[in-house]
């Protein structure tokens, strides 16, 4: 793709005019659609989750970046700069600009024209829930992650070695040493954690429907977050169940606690940011506060807010649109494939690919032991290039689809829904097959310790109502 240099202050000028009248169009149809999917249900469904995803792995990102005219991470971060810097006048970019855009607007159009308004004269359907039955659900969980962290610590050779080791090294490093064992092992952790999440979320959902909270599961709850980042080292369950309070937040019209959110995220981006470098060795956190605090981190704010919202996979998706077809060669939808062959052992596999977020990191981050995300769009691009213009807005309405196939039959189907909308919003940023594998074991687990059992009915005795829509 060639390159043109944009020196003139006018084309510049013009060139930015354009972007903004862009991303205006995809402000202005996001906003109705999250305001249509308000009007239709006031759950957490997987179209929901998907919405959010796209909105905070994709739009926000997206929109620093063009009212910044491109973006670079700091030097401190010693990212490749086959990605960590992009720049808008090239107008080199403006192509992948309107692959993410058309992308996108698709996608905010498919859910407009094929989700009915509400009508105000049909009267709301409820489901009975089992208040009990949620709490034991969070507890079951909070105590299998628990044992999970015992076993973490146990395997790494004790509190010392665990304290002193690289949260991602330690992973691979426990994989190497342990191989398929550990690598189902971990699979599973991640799905008791997704269900634990995803039952935290519905009874925060339910707290915020009705104003009252039960303030010792709710102290629970937070714990088990403080201590996940700790141990895994990873913030991303944590920031889905605050984006999942905003969301039922948005959905019943909360608005002092939309606001308090609101006021108090600089803290946490502030937070998140600094712990992608202070996980790394948890034993030294006290000596290298003032080391962080003395790094040249560009414009703070900025930083800040690329990193809350992970915005390296936009930078990365820019990139890869820019560089797939052309210096890379496409994978024709073997990322995707990968699905059918994961649960089989590498010891009877040997030539297994590794998963797309390794095989980018080949890419982008040669001779690192690390992977990387393009978010799902990315994915789509890398396999199928601009196909994924049509791609992304077809994968938007299977979700709309079976979204209202679980809000139909929500009477069995709660906690599954409560699921999907947490994994949806990280497909959007993480790979599909990631996901797609999470969700499965998810449902074993689910299943084996027969935890939506009970959990919701028709409107009956001893149960508290959810409006469902």
């Amino acid at each position: 793709m060639p390159r043109i240099a944009a020196t003139r202050p006018a084309f510049r000028i013009q060139m930015r005019a354009i972007y903004f009248l862009l991303l205006a169009s995809l402000f202005l149809s996001f906003w109705k659609v999250i305001v249509r999917l308000r009007g239709r249900h006031l759950v957490l469904t997987p179209i929901l989750g998907w919405i959010v995803g796209l909105g905070f792995f994709i739009l926000m990102p997206l929109t620093f970046i063009v009212l910044n005219g491109g973006y670079k991470f700091p030097d401190f971060y010693d990212m490749s700069d086959k990605y960590s810097k992009l720049d808008l006048s090239d107008t080199s970019y403006f192509i992948p600009f309107m692959v993410i855009w058309l992308s996108l607007l698709l996608s905010l159009l498919a859910v407009i024209l094929c989700t009915p308004r509400a009508n105000p004269r049909q009267p709301g359907r409820e489901v009975g829930i089992d208040e009990s039955r949620l709490g034991r659900i969070i507890f079951i969980t909070a105590a299998l992650t628990l044992l999970d962290y015992s076993v973490m610590v146990w395997l790494t050779g004790g509190v010392e070695s665990f304290l002193l080791s690289h949260w991602y090294r330690r992973a691979m490093e426990l994989a190497s040493r342990l191989g398929d064992g550990y690598v189902l092992y971990s699979w599973l952790s991640q799905a008791n954690q997704t269900v634990f999440t995803a039952a935290a979320a519905l009874y925060t959902h339910f707290a915020v429907k009705r104003r009252t909270v039960n303030w010792r599961l709710l102290a629970l709850i937070i714990l088990l977050f403080l201590l996940y980042v700790t141990i895994q080292g990873n913030r991303i369950f944590f920031a889905l169940y605050l984006l999942s309070v905003m969301t039922s937040s948005w959905l019943y019209g909360r608005k002092k606690l939309i606001a308090v959110l609101l006021t108090i995220a600089p803290a946490l981006a502030l937070v998140f940011s600094a712990w992608a470098y202070f996980r790394s060795d948890l034993s030294n956190i006290g000596a290298n506060v003032p080391v962080y605090a003395e790094q040249d981190l560009g414009n703070r704010a900025a930083t800040y807010f690329m990193d809350a919202c992970d915005g390296t996979g936009t930078m990365i998706l820019f990139h890869v649109i820019h560089d797939f077809g052309s210096r890379y060669e496409f994978m024709y939808g073997t990322s995707y494939a990968r699905v059918l062959f994961f649960m089989v052992p590498r010891s009877l596999f040997p030539e297994k690919p590794p998963g797309f977020a390794m095989q980018l990191a080949q890419v982008y981050e040669p001779g690192q032991m690390t992977s990387l995300a393009a978010t799902q769009l990315g994915e789509l691009y890398v396999n199928f290039g601009v196909l994924s213009v049509v791609l992304l807005p077809l994968m938007t309405l299977l979700v709309l689809r079976l979204s209202n196939k679980l809000v139909e039959k929500s009477d069995n189907h709660i906690l599954v829904s409560a699921v999907l909308f947490l994994l949806i919003i990280w497909s959007v940023r993480a790979t599909f097959e990631d996901n797609f594998i999470t969700f499965l074991l998810a449902m074993f687990l689910v299943w084996a310790f027969r935890l939506a059992k009970g959990l919701c009915s028709s409107r009956s005795p001893g149960k508290v109502a959810l409006t469902i829509s």
